[in-house]
């Protein structure tokens, strides 16, 4: 089940309680015997912290320090010691698993099944954009509009768009809500060396990801749900520290502003001056890293 954000205004702040509640106690339904033993808090703020210590675990166990916030700790039983600001939000996840003393390593994949329907969708979509040719990457252009300051810029989008092609690799471009319009700007920009794909669900999005050479995007959720189904990664960087917001799990290459001296606060980075400094040759370097790197170790699928 999903949860609902909470609304931001303290006016509505009830009633966020109130979504809140529902959830758990759908979540303890869910184990008429007992409720959870264990909850894991990967987040860190108040509305995590609501959500765990509802729960009633036995176990709650989150972060001490600067990686939480808000009076997370105070719904906690357990706390991790807080690590380097810089650390992996992969590996600051990955200490609190081996806190309850499970093995992290090797580090497993993200084990996405993908539906059967999905995939024969994701296939059609592939044989319709691509006659004759199993060889294409995806490429997402957008962001949320919350997270709008993460799109990077449309030069160096069609950068890695024509290396890919150029290198026999054509782009899917994918689009999301409100997002099409950019996802159809860009094609126009990049020529035959891209293809618009229809509207994909999650799951179908899931599996042309299973199925792609690589992904090309900015620090968004489709460069992480690459990650998780296996396929190999080309990151965008600007506004968002590309330590603590690596591609995990795959081969990638990250592209983002030489010199900047990220600070993995999120305000500060956001604010050091977006995607200024990411050159479109730098883009055109990292493809050509990524796919000599895919040659060398082919990607089983």
């Amino acid at each position: 089940r999903a949860l609902p954000g909470l609304p931001r205004s303290p006016v509505a702040w009830g009633a966020g309680v109130e979504q809140v509640a529902r959830f758990v106690h759908a979540l303890r339904d869910d184990r008429p015997a007992r409720g959870p033993s264990i909850a894991l808090d990967f987040h860190g703020n108040l509305r995590s912290g609501l959500v765990v210590g509802l729960t009633g675990a036995d176990v709650r166990l989150g972060y001490d320090g600067h990686q939480q916030k808000e009076g997370n700790r105070w719904f906690l039983t357990h706390r991790v010691p807080a690590a380097e600001r810089r650390e992996s939000r992969m590996d600051r996840n990955l200490r609190l698993v081996r806190a309850l003393g499970v093995a992290t390593e090797p580090l497993p994949s993200g084990g996405l099944p993908i539906a059967r329907d999905a995939a024969l969708e994701a296939t059609g979509i592939v044989a319709r954009a691509f006659p004759g040719s199993d060889r294409y990457a995806v490429l997402s252009p957008g962001a949320s509009v919350a997270q709008a300051y993460k799109r990077p810029p449309g030069e160096l989008l069609e950068a890695a768009v024509t290396t890919f092609a150029a290198h026999e690799v054509p782009v899917l471009v994918v689009w999301g809500p409100g997002e099409r319009d950019a996802g159809a700007a860009l094609v126009a920009r990049a020529g035959p060396a891209a293809v618009l794909s229809p509207a994909t669900s999650i799951e179908v999005l899931s599996a042309l990801l299973a199925r792609a050479t690589a992904f090309i995007g900015g620090d968004t959720g489709p460069l992480h749900l690459a990650c998780a189904v296996g396929c190999p990664v080309l990151g965008l960087y600007g506004p968002t520290d590309p330590d603590v917001n690596a591609p995990w799990g795959v081969p990638f290459q990250r592209v983002f502003p030489a010199g900047r001296a990220y600070t993995g606060i999120k305000r500060i980075d956001r604010a050091a001056g977006g995607f200024d400094g990411v050159t479109a040759d730098e883009v055109r370097g990292a493809v050509v890293r990524l796919l000599t790197a895919l040659r060398a170790t082919p990607r089983s699928r």
